[in-house]
């Protein structure tokens, strides 16, 4: 059949179809869409309440134990202070004070209401203060039978001085509820401040409110579908009425000119495109004929040069995104469908964290542009590292790293690659450090913590803004052991030593409590690992060598990077390049960073300064204690201008 035939009898039997096509969508699918539209609202509105609720649970209760954490602890405070120089033995005297009363029982409020309070007892387990009067001065032990969960609590509280926990308890109606609590000792007294909420005060209201706005949004979303689909019907029927006419006047005599006009071009298009399939770009068609064909033509033969242009932006476009990500990355986000979703898959990956030990002490002299150099010559071969052992890099946040192993491709090896991409790390520094001393620069020195687990890896963000990163505590665990690595060492966690026990070499092993992790962890400090990454660091220590004559030193603390406090006066006995060995009249804790300036003979602080961090605490007899600080930042030459020996010992 001829394309001009074709198209006469394809309009008339279109127009014929479109009658009766729109008295079957008017009967038939506009009603089953309106019904379908209606059960698809109605589930969508409590799917999403139902997921309202299950994340209200996690992120009220979360919010419930620093609730609680923090009223325990402002109690315990507050009654440290208040009762400082007081006689604490006498309970009878000590209830009879309102103001004490007032600040032990205190309630826990939500914009709901009371949803918990506080009571106080003492390490014995008799209760000074609580709301029900009637239990004051009774023994905690007194309830273990009925109430197991909370004694055990309470005997931990008794040698524990930060105890918290659930536990079930039945409420007048015997239903069975769960409490949150925390316990924390008083300072300077054997009191014990407890903070306890009820879990489910936080969750009912805010869970009776969106039950209430899905059945309202159920109802309104029902009423809009069916008015929405009752004009649309409307619509559709004079429209198909006032198309049908149109369509047969118009059909019958556009089909010649319509036929005639495109039989030919389409037959030299098909021809072409034939070749453009087969590679060939450069293919070109006449332009003639009626316009729209004349311009599809003209669009045909823009083609080729527009499809070379398209393969150089992607191949530019692709180049340019690696230098932000990593090439993985990169394919998985231009290739994979959907790959640009929000949302994320719980992996199990390892973790980096990387950060130079005194970099803002170091950079403090240098020039903006001597700064930039100086850091991206460290940065450079970092990323080359990282990219070498295939890992994605999530964060570069001045002179500090965050990357992953595992994750989005799965690997079986993640731990092991991490821990032989953190050793070629350390073991890179020589050769940056070498090139700084050339150009006169300070060396640097760089500490990494490796931690494997369950995180949450994929697309975070908003619609505008997305990246590609993994959240979850074992990230901030991964931070938190970066803290503690000292300049060239690789700590790993437990997690990662269990897996790649069998390839490494242990250093040492140390025992440290972080800050949001319960009870101490175990830190390894890893020197090489073996087949098939066969990488090993060498052996930089050094040993002290004691000094001819003890040196002032003035120590203030450092909080976030912010000086505090003078510790008191101290002096360096023990000395080398990375580490000195001081006796300190005030007492310091293991781990704190620290400040130290060298003291002249007139006790006044000579230019410049170190930085260190404490690894060792040591009571002496006489109340002093004996502390073993190492270096993290040290100005050139700066030890050996006190009286250390110039070879190393």
């Amino acid at each position: 059949m001829r394309l001009r035939s074709y198209l006469i009898l394809s309009y008339m039997a279109l127009i014929a179809l479109l009658f009766v096509g729109a008295w079957f969508i008017d009967v038939h699918v506009m009603g089953n869409l309106t019904k379908s539209s209606i059960r698809i609202a109605d589930q969508a509105v409590s799917n999403v309440t139902a997921t309202n609720i299950e994340h209200s649970d996690r992120i009220l209760t979360l919010m419930g134990q620093y609730v609680v954490r923090d009223k325990a602890e402002d109690v315990a405070r507050e009654l440290a202070y208040v009762l400082k120089g007081k006689k604490l033995d006498d309970y009878a005297k000590l209830r009879r004070d309102p103001g004490l009363r007032a600040i032990a029982l205190q309630s826990i409020y939500t914009p709901h209401g009371p949803a918990g309070y506080t009571d106080l007892y003492d390490r014995d387990g008799y209760i000074l203060f609580h709301p029900d009067k009637n239990v004051e001065g009774r023994n905690q032990m007194d309830w273990q039978k009925q109430y197991p969960e909370t004694t055990e609590m309470i005997k931990r509280s008794f040698k524990e001085n930060h105890v918290q926990g659930f536990f079930t308890f039945f409420d007048k109606d015997k239903k069975e509820k769960k409490r949150f609590a925390v316990r924390v000792h008083v300072p300077g007294t054997r009191f014990i401040a407890a903070a306890i909420v009820n879990l489910d005060d936080f969750f009912l209201p805010a869970q009776q409110r969106m039950k209430d706005s899905c059945q309202v949004a159920t109802v309104e979303a029902k009423q809009q579908i069916e008015a929405h689909y009752a004009a649309l019907n409307r619509e559709v029927m004079i429209g198909g009425l006032f198309a049908g006419l149109a369509l047969c006047l118009v059909g019958g005599l556009s089909g010649f000119y319509f036929a005639a006009a495109i039989s030919r071009p389409i037959s030299r298009l098909r021809d072409g495109v034939r070749q453009v399939g087969e590679g060939d770009f450069a293919v070109a068609v006449p332009e003639r004929g009626v316009r729209e064909v004349a311009d599809l033509a003209h669009s045909f033969n823009e083609l080729g040069q527009q499809l070379t242009e398209y393969i150089e932006k992607r191949d530019f476009i692709r180049d340019t995104f690696g230098r932000y990500v990593t090439q993985e990355v990169v394919t998985k986000l231009l290739e994979s469908e959907g790959a640009l979703d929000m949302g994320g898959d719980i992996r199990e990956v390892s973790l980096i964290m990387s950060d130079l030990r005194g970099f803002t002490a170091i950079i403090a002299e240098m020039d903006p542009e001597q700064v930039i150099t100086f850091l991206n010559r460290y940065l450079s071969r970092m990323i080359e590292i990282l990219l070498d052992h295939r890992a994605v890099i999530d964060e570069i946040l001045g002179d500090g790293i965050l990357a992953f192993f595992g994750a989005p491709e799965p690997r079986e090896d993640h731990p092991a690659r991490a821990v032989a991409c953190a050793l070629s790390m350390q073991a890179a520094m020589d050769e940056i450090n070498a090139e700084n001393e050339a150009e006169g620069l300070p060396r640097l020195t760089m500490g990494i913590g490796v931690n494997t687990g369950s995180v949450v890896v994929g697309n975070i963000g908003s619609e505008r803004r997305t990246k590609y990163s993994v959240v979850g505590s074992d990230v901030n665990f991964a931070s938190r052991m970066e803290a503690f690595a000292l300049a060239g060492q690789v700590l790993i966690s437990t997690a990662t030593y269990n897996r790649v026990r069998d390839l490494v070499e242990v250093a040492s092993v140390l025992e440290v409590e972080m800050k949001g992790v319960p009870g101490r962890a175990t830190l390894y400090e890893i020197r090489s690992i073996g087949a098939p990454f066969n990488i090993r660091l060498s052996d930089k220590s050094e040993k002290l060598a004691e000094l001819p004559e003890p040196v002032g030193v003035q120590i203030h603390r450092l909080k976030d990077k912010i000086i505090t406090d003078a510790t008191g006066r101290a002096w360096v006995t023990h000395l080398c390049d990375t580490a000195a060995q001081v006796t300190s009249e005030g007492a310091l804790e293991a781990w704190e960073d620290l400040r130290l300036a060298f003291l002249d003979d007139n006790q006044e602080p000579t230019p410049g300064h170190i930085y260190g961090k404490v690894t060792r605490v040591t009571p002496l007899t006489d109340g002093r204690c004996e502390v073993l600080i190492s270096f993290t930042s040290v100005p050139a030459g700066h030890c050996r201008t006190f009286g250390r020996p110039a070879e190393k010992a």
